[in-house]
Protein backbone atom coordinates (compact mmCIF):
# COMPACT_ATOMS: atom_id res chain seq x y z
CA UNK A 1 0.00 0.00 0.00
CA UNK A 2 2.82 2.40 0.82
CA UNK A 3 4.17 1.86 -2.71
CA UNK A 4 0.89 2.99 -4.27
CA UNK A 5 0.68 5.98 -1.95
CA UNK A 6 4.26 6.90 -2.83
CA UNK A 7 3.37 6.81 -6.53
CA UNK A 8 0.36 9.05 -5.90
CA UNK A 9 2.51 11.53 -3.96
CA UNK A 10 5.24 11.53 -6.62
CA UNK A 11 2.77 12.28 -9.41
CA UNK A 12 1.06 14.89 -7.26
CA UNK A 13 4.38 16.64 -6.65
CA UNK A 14 5.35 16.67 -10.32
CA UNK A 15 1.89 17.71 -11.50
CA UNK A 16 1.95 20.14 -8.65
CA UNK A 17 5.00 21.92 -9.99
CA UNK A 18 2.96 22.95 -12.98
CA UNK A 19 -0.35 23.47 -11.23
CA UNK A 20 1.17 25.42 -8.34
CA UNK A 21 3.00 27.95 -10.45
CA UNK A 22 0.05 28.18 -12.83
CA UNK A 23 -2.45 29.05 -10.10
CA UNK A 24 -0.05 31.25 -8.19
CA UNK A 25 0.78 33.75 -10.95
CA UNK A 26 -1.38 36.31 -9.23
CA UNK A 27 0.25 35.43 -5.91
CA UNK A 28 3.77 35.89 -7.29
CA UNK A 29 2.74 39.24 -8.74
CA UNK A 30 1.17 40.63 -5.56
CA UNK A 31 4.09 43.06 -5.01
CA UNK A 32 3.53 44.36 -8.55
CA UNK A 33 -0.26 44.45 -8.51
CA UNK A 34 -0.55 46.14 -5.12
CA UNK A 35 1.81 48.90 -6.26
CA UNK A 36 0.39 49.52 -9.73
CA UNK A 37 -3.31 48.76 -9.11
CA UNK A 38 -5.73 50.29 -6.64
CA UNK A 39 -7.88 48.07 -4.44
CA UNK A 40 -10.78 48.85 -6.80
CA UNK A 41 -8.70 47.85 -9.85
CA UNK A 42 -7.82 44.62 -8.08
CA UNK A 43 -11.49 43.94 -7.46
CA UNK A 44 -12.38 44.61 -11.11
CA UNK A 45 -9.63 42.25 -12.27
CA UNK A 46 -10.98 39.55 -9.98
CA UNK A 47 -14.51 39.88 -11.39
CA UNK A 48 -13.24 39.68 -14.96
CA UNK A 49 -11.15 36.58 -14.29
CA UNK A 50 -13.79 34.67 -12.34
CA UNK A 51 -16.36 35.38 -15.05
CA UNK A 52 -14.01 33.69 -17.50
CA UNK A 53 -13.47 30.82 -15.10
CA UNK A 54 -17.20 30.16 -14.74
CA UNK A 55 -17.78 30.28 -18.50
CA UNK A 56 -14.90 27.85 -18.94
CA UNK A 57 -17.08 25.09 -17.45
CA UNK A 58 -19.50 25.49 -20.38
CA UNK A 59 -16.67 25.54 -22.90
CA UNK A 60 -15.15 22.27 -21.61
CA UNK A 61 -18.55 20.47 -21.23
CA UNK A 62 -17.14 18.01 -18.72
CA UNK A 63 -14.97 16.37 -21.39
CA UNK A 64 -11.81 16.74 -19.31
CA UNK A 65 -13.12 14.15 -16.84
CA UNK A 66 -14.79 12.10 -19.58
CA UNK A 67 -11.54 11.95 -21.55
CA UNK A 68 -9.68 10.50 -18.57
CA UNK A 69 -12.35 7.85 -18.00
CA UNK A 70 -12.68 6.87 -21.69
CA UNK A 71 -8.92 6.71 -22.13
CA UNK A 72 -8.51 4.14 -19.36
CA UNK A 73 -11.41 2.08 -20.68
CA UNK A 74 -9.77 1.70 -24.11
CA UNK A 75 -8.21 -1.65 -24.96
CA UNK A 76 -5.49 -0.56 -27.37
CA UNK A 77 -3.42 2.41 -28.53
CA UNK A 78 -5.53 3.14 -31.62
CA UNK A 79 -8.69 3.46 -29.55
CA UNK A 80 -6.92 5.80 -27.16
CA UNK A 81 -5.74 8.01 -30.00
CA UNK A 82 -9.27 8.15 -31.40
CA UNK A 83 -10.67 9.18 -28.01
CA UNK A 84 -8.18 12.04 -27.64
CA UNK A 85 -8.62 13.23 -31.23
CA UNK A 86 -12.41 13.16 -30.95
CA UNK A 87 -12.37 15.28 -27.82
CA UNK A 88 -9.86 17.72 -29.32
CA UNK A 89 -11.69 18.21 -32.63
CA UNK A 90 -15.08 18.64 -30.98
CA UNK A 91 -13.90 21.09 -28.34
CA UNK A 92 -11.91 23.13 -30.86
CA UNK A 93 -15.01 23.61 -33.02
CA UNK A 94 -17.49 24.20 -30.20
CA UNK A 95 -15.25 26.64 -28.32
CA UNK A 96 -14.66 28.65 -31.50
CA UNK A 97 -18.41 29.10 -31.96
CA UNK A 98 -18.95 30.00 -28.30
CA UNK A 99 -16.11 32.53 -28.43
CA UNK A 100 -17.63 34.31 -31.43
CA UNK A 101 -20.96 34.52 -29.61
CA UNK A 102 -19.45 35.87 -26.40
CA UNK A 103 -17.28 38.44 -28.19
CA UNK A 104 -20.46 39.82 -29.75
CA UNK A 105 -22.03 40.04 -26.27
CA UNK A 106 -19.00 41.58 -24.54
CA UNK A 107 -20.67 44.98 -24.22
CA UNK A 108 -23.64 43.44 -22.44
CA UNK A 109 -21.35 41.73 -19.94
CA UNK A 110 -19.60 45.05 -19.23
CA UNK A 111 -22.85 46.94 -18.69
CA UNK A 112 -24.30 44.20 -16.46
CA UNK A 113 -21.32 43.81 -14.13
CA UNK A 114 -19.84 47.32 -14.12
CA UNK A 115 -22.78 49.48 -15.19
CA UNK A 116 -20.89 50.79 -18.21
CA UNK A 117 -19.63 49.57 -21.62
CA UNK A 118 -16.17 50.81 -20.64
CA UNK A 119 -14.91 47.27 -20.02
CA UNK A 120 -16.11 45.74 -23.32
CA UNK A 121 -12.57 45.23 -24.63
CA UNK A 122 -11.57 43.62 -21.33
CA UNK A 123 -14.28 40.97 -21.70
CA UNK A 124 -13.29 40.28 -25.33
CA UNK A 125 -9.78 39.47 -24.15
CA UNK A 126 -11.14 37.18 -21.43
CA UNK A 127 -13.20 35.29 -24.03
CA UNK A 128 -10.16 34.84 -26.30
CA UNK A 129 -8.25 33.32 -23.40
CA UNK A 130 -11.16 30.91 -22.89
CA UNK A 131 -10.87 29.65 -26.47
CA UNK A 132 -7.16 28.92 -26.17
CA UNK A 133 -7.44 27.42 -22.68
CA UNK A 134 -10.08 24.90 -23.76
CA UNK A 135 -7.73 23.30 -26.26
CA UNK A 136 -4.81 23.62 -23.87
CA UNK A 137 -6.81 21.50 -21.41
CA UNK A 138 -6.95 18.63 -23.91
CA UNK A 139 -3.20 18.74 -24.49
CA UNK A 140 -2.44 18.73 -20.77
CA UNK A 141 -4.92 15.91 -20.18
CA UNK A 142 -3.07 13.82 -22.76
CA UNK A 143 0.13 14.24 -20.74
CA UNK A 144 -1.76 13.27 -17.59
CA UNK A 145 -3.42 10.08 -18.86
CA UNK A 146 -0.20 8.98 -20.56
CA UNK A 147 1.49 9.49 -17.17
CA UNK A 148 3.91 12.11 -18.46
CA UNK A 149 3.96 14.48 -15.49
CA UNK A 150 7.32 15.99 -16.49
CA UNK A 151 5.94 17.20 -19.83
CA UNK A 152 2.85 18.43 -18.02
CA UNK A 153 4.97 20.44 -15.62
CA UNK A 154 7.30 21.80 -18.31
CA UNK A 155 4.42 23.23 -20.32
CA UNK A 156 2.67 24.78 -17.33
CA UNK A 157 5.89 26.20 -15.89
CA UNK A 158 6.73 27.71 -19.28
CA UNK A 159 3.28 29.25 -19.35
CA UNK A 160 3.72 30.80 -15.94
CA UNK A 161 7.20 32.17 -16.57
CA UNK A 162 6.07 33.75 -19.85
CA UNK A 163 2.96 35.10 -18.12
CA UNK A 164 4.96 36.71 -15.31
CA UNK A 165 7.40 38.33 -17.73
CA UNK A 166 4.62 39.72 -19.92
CA UNK A 167 2.69 40.96 -16.88
CA UNK A 168 5.70 42.91 -15.70
CA UNK A 169 6.24 44.38 -19.17
CA UNK A 170 2.61 45.41 -19.66
CA UNK A 171 1.95 46.63 -16.09
CA UNK A 172 5.29 48.01 -14.86
CA UNK A 173 6.91 49.17 -18.10
CA UNK A 174 3.91 50.09 -20.25
CA UNK A 175 1.60 51.08 -17.35
CA UNK A 176 -1.45 49.45 -18.96
CA UNK A 177 -3.01 48.29 -15.68
CA UNK A 178 -5.79 45.68 -15.80
CA UNK A 179 -5.94 45.85 -19.62
CA UNK A 180 -2.24 44.96 -19.80
CA UNK A 181 -2.73 41.98 -17.50
CA UNK A 182 -5.43 40.61 -19.81
CA UNK A 183 -3.37 41.26 -22.95
CA UNK A 184 -0.49 39.34 -21.37
CA UNK A 185 -2.87 36.43 -20.69
CA UNK A 186 -4.01 36.29 -24.32
CA UNK A 187 -0.45 36.23 -25.66
CA UNK A 188 0.63 33.58 -23.17
CA UNK A 189 -2.35 31.30 -23.82
CA UNK A 190 -1.98 31.66 -27.60
CA UNK A 191 1.67 30.61 -27.42
CA UNK A 192 0.99 27.53 -25.28
CA UNK A 193 -1.97 26.64 -27.52
CA UNK A 194 0.29 26.54 -30.58
CA UNK A 195 2.85 24.40 -28.75
CA UNK A 196 0.28 21.85 -27.59
CA UNK A 197 -1.58 21.86 -30.90
CA UNK A 198 1.46 20.38 -32.61
CA UNK A 199 1.92 17.87 -29.79
CA UNK A 200 -1.67 16.58 -29.93
CA UNK A 201 -1.70 16.30 -33.73
CA UNK A 202 1.63 14.49 -33.75
CA UNK A 203 0.52 11.99 -31.10
CA UNK A 204 -3.04 11.27 -32.23
CA UNK A 205 -3.52 12.51 -35.79
CA UNK A 206 -7.03 13.47 -36.91
CA UNK A 207 -9.86 11.03 -36.36
CA UNK A 208 -13.40 11.43 -35.12
CA UNK A 209 -15.86 8.98 -33.64
CA UNK A 210 -19.48 10.04 -33.17
CA UNK A 211 -20.14 7.05 -30.93
CA UNK A 212 -17.16 7.85 -28.72
CA UNK A 213 -18.24 11.49 -28.52
CA UNK A 214 -21.72 10.41 -27.42
CA UNK A 215 -20.23 8.25 -24.67
CA UNK A 216 -17.97 11.05 -23.45
CA UNK A 217 -20.76 13.63 -23.51
CA UNK A 218 -23.05 11.22 -21.67
CA UNK A 219 -20.47 11.10 -18.89
CA UNK A 220 -19.29 14.72 -19.08
CA UNK A 221 -22.43 16.79 -19.62
CA UNK A 222 -23.99 15.82 -16.26
CA UNK A 223 -20.85 17.29 -14.71
CA UNK A 224 -21.47 20.73 -16.26
CA UNK A 225 -24.28 21.79 -13.90
CA UNK A 226 -22.15 20.51 -11.04
CA UNK A 227 -19.14 22.42 -12.36
CA UNK A 228 -21.16 25.61 -12.70
CA UNK A 229 -22.63 25.06 -9.26
CA UNK A 230 -19.14 24.57 -7.87
CA UNK A 231 -17.94 27.88 -9.28
CA UNK A 232 -21.06 29.56 -7.98
CA UNK A 233 -20.09 28.02 -4.66
CA UNK A 234 -16.52 29.33 -4.79
CA UNK A 235 -16.82 32.56 -6.77
CA UNK A 236 -20.28 34.04 -6.25
CA UNK A 237 -19.15 35.86 -3.11
CA UNK A 238 -17.20 38.32 -5.30
CA UNK A 239 -20.41 39.33 -7.06
CA UNK A 240 -22.14 39.83 -3.71
CA UNK A 241 -19.27 42.03 -2.56
CA UNK A 242 -19.48 44.01 -5.81
CA UNK A 243 -23.20 44.70 -5.43
CA UNK A 244 -23.69 44.73 -1.64
CA UNK A 245 -20.37 46.11 -0.38
CA UNK A 246 -17.58 48.19 -1.91
CA UNK A 247 -14.95 47.57 -4.58
CA UNK A 248 -12.33 48.24 -1.91
CA UNK A 249 -13.74 45.41 0.21
CA UNK A 250 -13.81 43.24 -2.92
CA UNK A 251 -10.16 44.01 -3.62
CA UNK A 252 -9.10 43.15 -0.06
CA UNK A 253 -11.08 39.93 -0.10
CA UNK A 254 -9.63 38.95 -3.46
CA UNK A 255 -6.09 39.39 -2.17
CA UNK A 256 -6.76 37.51 1.08
CA UNK A 257 -8.44 34.75 -0.91
CA UNK A 258 -5.27 34.30 -2.94
CA UNK A 259 -3.37 33.54 0.25
CA UNK A 260 -5.94 30.99 1.34
CA UNK A 261 -5.98 29.60 -2.18
CA UNK A 262 -2.34 28.56 -1.73
CA UNK A 263 -3.74 25.41 -0.09
CA UNK A 264 -5.66 24.76 -3.29
CA UNK A 265 -2.68 25.50 -5.50
CA UNK A 266 -0.03 23.68 -3.49
CA UNK A 267 -2.10 20.63 -2.58
CA UNK A 268 -5.66 20.35 -3.86
CA UNK A 269 -4.92 21.18 -7.50
CA UNK A 270 -1.92 18.84 -7.86
CA UNK A 271 -3.59 16.15 -5.76
CA UNK A 272 -6.89 16.23 -7.68
CA UNK A 273 -4.98 16.00 -10.96
CA UNK A 274 -3.23 12.82 -9.86
CA UNK A 275 -6.12 11.47 -7.76
CA UNK A 276 -8.53 10.61 -10.58
CA UNK A 277 -6.18 8.37 -12.61
CA UNK A 278 -4.79 6.87 -9.39
CA UNK A 279 -8.25 6.01 -8.04
CA UNK A 280 -9.44 4.43 -11.31
CA UNK A 281 -6.21 2.44 -11.59
CA UNK A 282 -6.55 1.23 -7.98
CA UNK A 283 -10.27 0.43 -8.18
CA UNK A 284 -9.77 -3.33 -8.68
CA UNK A 285 -6.98 -3.76 -6.13
CA UNK A 286 -7.89 -5.93 -3.11
CA UNK A 287 -7.02 -3.32 -0.46
CA UNK A 288 -8.34 -0.29 -2.32
CA UNK A 289 -10.63 0.90 0.50
CA UNK A 290 -7.87 0.77 3.07
CA UNK A 291 -5.64 2.73 0.69
CA UNK A 292 -8.32 5.39 0.17
CA UNK A 293 -8.69 5.70 3.94
CA UNK A 294 -4.97 6.32 4.36
CA UNK A 295 -5.05 8.86 1.51
CA UNK A 296 -7.61 10.95 3.38
CA UNK A 297 -5.63 10.82 6.64
CA UNK A 298 -2.34 11.80 5.02
CA UNK A 299 -3.96 14.50 2.90
CA UNK A 300 -5.52 16.12 5.97
CA UNK A 301 -2.20 15.83 7.82
CA UNK A 302 -0.31 17.78 5.15
CA UNK A 303 -3.11 20.15 4.13
CA UNK A 304 -3.82 21.25 7.68
CA UNK A 305 -0.16 22.09 8.20
CA UNK A 306 -0.09 24.25 5.06
CA UNK A 307 -3.36 25.96 6.07
CA UNK A 308 -1.98 26.48 9.57
CA UNK A 309 1.24 28.06 8.25
CA UNK A 310 -0.73 30.43 6.02
CA UNK A 311 -3.10 31.39 8.81
CA UNK A 312 -0.31 32.04 11.30
CA UNK A 313 2.06 33.94 8.99
CA UNK A 314 -0.23 35.77 6.53
CA UNK A 315 -0.30 39.07 8.45
CA UNK A 316 3.49 39.40 8.51
CA UNK A 317 3.87 38.22 4.90
CA UNK A 318 1.33 40.79 3.69
CA UNK A 319 3.27 43.55 5.42
CA UNK A 320 6.28 42.56 3.34
CA UNK A 321 4.58 41.89 -0.01
CA UNK A 322 1.82 44.49 -0.20
CA UNK A 323 1.21 48.17 0.40
CA UNK A 324 -0.64 49.41 3.52
CA UNK A 325 -3.93 49.74 1.64
CA UNK A 326 -4.03 45.91 1.35
CA UNK A 327 -2.85 44.91 4.85
CA UNK A 328 -6.29 43.99 6.26
CA UNK A 329 -6.64 41.21 3.68
CA UNK A 330 -5.03 38.83 6.20
CA UNK A 331 -8.26 38.60 8.20
CA UNK A 332 -9.97 36.22 5.75
CA UNK A 333 -6.98 33.92 5.20
CA UNK A 334 -7.68 31.33 7.97
CA UNK A 335 -11.28 30.80 6.84
CA UNK A 336 -10.37 30.46 3.17
CA UNK A 337 -7.38 28.19 3.85
CA UNK A 338 -9.51 25.84 5.95
CA UNK A 339 -12.19 25.89 3.24
CA UNK A 340 -9.71 24.50 0.74
CA UNK A 341 -8.63 21.76 3.10
CA UNK A 342 -12.29 20.70 3.12
CA UNK A 343 -12.37 20.99 -0.67
CA UNK A 344 -9.53 18.48 -0.94
CA UNK A 345 -11.40 16.18 1.43
CA UNK A 346 -14.44 16.45 -0.85
CA UNK A 347 -12.45 14.95 -3.74
CA UNK A 348 -11.50 11.94 -1.64
CA UNK A 349 -14.80 11.47 0.15
CA UNK A 350 -16.83 11.56 -3.09
CA UNK A 351 -14.68 9.08 -5.03
CA UNK A 352 -17.34 6.36 -4.86
CA UNK A 353 -19.66 8.45 -7.04
CA UNK A 354 -17.04 8.59 -9.80
CA UNK A 355 -15.99 4.94 -9.54
CA UNK A 356 -19.60 3.80 -9.76
CA UNK A 357 -20.41 6.29 -12.57
CA UNK A 358 -22.95 8.11 -10.39
CA UNK A 359 -21.83 11.56 -11.54
CA UNK A 360 -25.41 12.85 -11.56
CA UNK A 361 -25.29 12.79 -7.76
CA UNK A 362 -22.24 15.06 -7.83
CA UNK A 363 -24.27 17.64 -9.74
CA UNK A 364 -27.13 17.37 -7.25
CA UNK A 365 -24.86 17.66 -4.22
CA UNK A 366 -22.80 20.57 -5.52
CA UNK A 367 -25.89 22.33 -6.89
CA UNK A 368 -27.69 22.11 -3.56
CA UNK A 369 -24.69 23.40 -1.62
CA UNK A 370 -24.25 26.23 -4.15
CA UNK A 371 -27.81 27.39 -3.49
CA UNK A 372 -27.17 27.22 0.25
CA UNK A 373 -23.99 29.26 -0.27
CA UNK A 374 -25.92 31.95 -2.17
CA UNK A 375 -28.28 32.19 0.77
CA UNK A 376 -25.47 32.59 3.29
CA UNK A 377 -23.77 35.22 1.12
CA UNK A 378 -27.04 37.14 0.86
CA UNK A 379 -27.44 37.06 4.62
CA UNK A 380 -23.83 37.72 5.67
CA UNK A 381 -22.16 39.95 3.05
CA UNK A 382 -24.37 43.08 3.43
CA UNK A 383 -23.70 43.18 7.19
CA UNK A 384 -20.21 41.70 7.52
CA UNK A 385 -18.55 42.36 4.16
CA UNK A 386 -15.55 40.22 3.34
CA UNK A 387 -15.69 38.35 6.67
CA UNK A 388 -19.27 37.38 5.87
CA UNK A 389 -18.17 36.13 2.46
CA UNK A 390 -15.33 34.09 3.99
CA UNK A 391 -17.68 32.59 6.59
CA UNK A 392 -20.21 31.63 3.91
CA UNK A 393 -17.40 29.91 1.97
CA UNK A 394 -16.28 27.87 4.98
CA UNK A 395 -19.82 26.75 5.82
CA UNK A 396 -20.45 25.74 2.21
CA UNK A 397 -17.26 23.69 1.89
CA UNK A 398 -17.95 21.92 5.17
CA UNK A 399 -21.42 20.95 3.94
CA UNK A 400 -19.99 19.92 0.56
CA UNK A 401 -17.54 17.48 2.14
CA UNK A 402 -20.15 16.09 4.54
CA UNK A 403 -22.99 15.59 2.05
CA UNK A 404 -20.74 14.16 -0.68
CA UNK A 405 -19.33 11.69 1.86
CA UNK A 406 -22.82 10.51 2.82
CA UNK A 407 -23.84 10.14 -0.83
CA UNK A 408 -20.67 8.27 -1.82
CA UNK A 409 -20.94 5.84 1.09
CA UNK A 410 -24.22 4.55 -0.34
CA UNK A 411 -22.40 3.09 -3.35
CA UNK A 412 -18.82 2.59 -2.19
CA UNK A 413 -18.32 2.35 1.56
CA UNK A 414 -14.93 3.27 2.98
CA UNK A 415 -14.15 3.22 6.71
CA UNK A 416 -12.06 6.33 7.25
CA UNK A 417 -9.92 6.82 10.36
CA UNK A 418 -11.86 9.71 11.89
CA UNK A 419 -10.08 9.37 15.22
CA UNK A 420 -6.71 10.27 13.72
CA UNK A 421 -8.23 13.10 11.69
CA UNK A 422 -9.70 14.61 14.86
CA UNK A 423 -6.22 14.54 16.41
CA UNK A 424 -4.84 16.45 13.39
CA UNK A 425 -7.53 19.12 13.70
CA UNK A 426 -7.01 19.41 17.45
CA UNK A 427 -3.23 19.87 17.07
CA UNK A 428 -3.69 22.53 14.37
CA UNK A 429 -6.31 24.35 16.46
CA UNK A 430 -4.05 24.47 19.54
CA UNK A 431 -1.11 25.86 17.52
CA UNK A 432 -3.25 28.51 15.81
CA UNK A 433 -4.82 29.61 19.09
CA UNK A 434 -1.36 29.92 20.63
CA UNK A 435 -0.10 32.01 17.72
CA UNK A 436 -2.76 34.66 18.42
CA UNK A 437 -0.90 35.56 21.62
CA UNK A 438 2.34 36.29 19.71
CA UNK A 439 2.47 40.04 19.23
CA UNK A 440 5.40 42.37 18.75
CA UNK A 441 5.89 45.83 17.31
CA UNK A 442 8.47 44.35 14.98
CA UNK A 443 6.81 42.26 12.32
CA UNK A 444 10.05 40.36 11.77
CA UNK A 445 10.30 39.29 15.42
CA UNK A 446 6.64 38.26 15.51
CA UNK A 447 7.09 36.36 12.26
CA UNK A 448 10.08 34.44 13.60
CA UNK A 449 8.23 33.41 16.78
CA UNK A 450 5.15 32.40 14.77
CA UNK A 451 7.33 30.37 12.43
CA UNK A 452 8.86 28.57 15.39
CA UNK A 453 5.39 27.92 16.83
CA UNK A 454 4.61 25.73 13.82
CA UNK A 455 7.09 23.17 15.17
CA UNK A 456 4.53 22.40 17.87
CA UNK A 457 2.26 20.80 15.26
CA UNK A 458 4.21 17.52 14.78
CA UNK A 459 5.11 17.48 18.47
CA UNK A 460 1.48 17.68 19.53
CA UNK A 461 0.62 14.90 17.09
CA UNK A 462 3.25 12.75 18.79
CA UNK A 463 1.80 13.58 22.21
CA UNK A 464 -1.67 12.68 20.91
CA UNK A 465 -0.25 9.33 19.69
CA UNK A 466 -1.18 10.04 16.10
CA UNK A 467 1.79 8.26 14.49
CA UNK A 468 1.54 4.50 14.00
CA UNK A 469 4.56 2.18 14.42
CA UNK A 470 4.71 1.18 10.74
CA UNK A 471 4.66 4.83 9.69
CA UNK A 472 7.52 5.70 12.02
CA UNK A 473 9.45 2.71 10.69
CA UNK A 474 8.80 3.73 7.08
CA UNK A 475 10.03 7.27 7.75
CA UNK A 476 13.18 5.87 9.37
CA UNK A 477 13.80 3.69 6.31
CA UNK A 478 13.39 6.65 3.97
CA UNK A 479 15.75 8.82 6.02
CA UNK A 480 18.26 6.00 6.28
CA UNK A 481 18.15 5.44 2.52
CA UNK A 482 18.61 9.09 1.55
CA UNK A 483 22.46 9.14 1.65
CA UNK A 484 22.80 6.15 -0.69
CA UNK A 485 20.05 7.56 -2.97
CA UNK A 486 21.85 10.90 -3.22
CA UNK A 487 25.18 9.17 -3.81
CA UNK A 488 23.66 7.07 -6.61
CA UNK A 489 22.24 10.19 -8.25
CA UNK A 490 25.56 11.98 -8.12
CA UNK A 491 27.64 9.09 -9.43
CA UNK A 492 28.67 9.60 -13.09
CA UNK A 493 27.29 7.32 -15.74
CA UNK A 494 29.75 4.87 -17.30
Amino acid sequence: MFRQLLRLSQHSIIYGLGVVVSQLVGFFLIPVYTRYLTTSDYGHLELLQITGTMLGVIFVMGLNSALVRSYFLCDNADEKKRVVSTAFVFLSASSALLTLLLVALAGSFSSLLFGSPEYTQYFRLIFLVLFFDTSIMVGLTVFMVRQEPVNYALVTVTRVVLGIVLNIVFVVVLHKGVLGILEASVITSAFIYLVLLGSVIRRTGFSFSVEELKRMLAFGLPLVPGGLAFYILTLSDRYFLQFFSTTTELGLYSLGYKFGLVVGALLVGPFSTAWGPFAFAMAKEPHVKQTFSRVLTYFVLVAMFVALALSVLSKEVLHVMATPAFFNAYKVVPLIALSYVLYGCYYILSIGLSLEAKTKYIAVVVGTIAIVNLGFNYLLVPSYGMMGAASATLIAFLLLALVSFLASQRFFRVDYDWGRIVKICLAAGVVYAGSLFITNESGIVAGVFKLLSLLAYPILLYIFRFYQPEEIQKVKEIIKGLPSYIKMKRSPRP
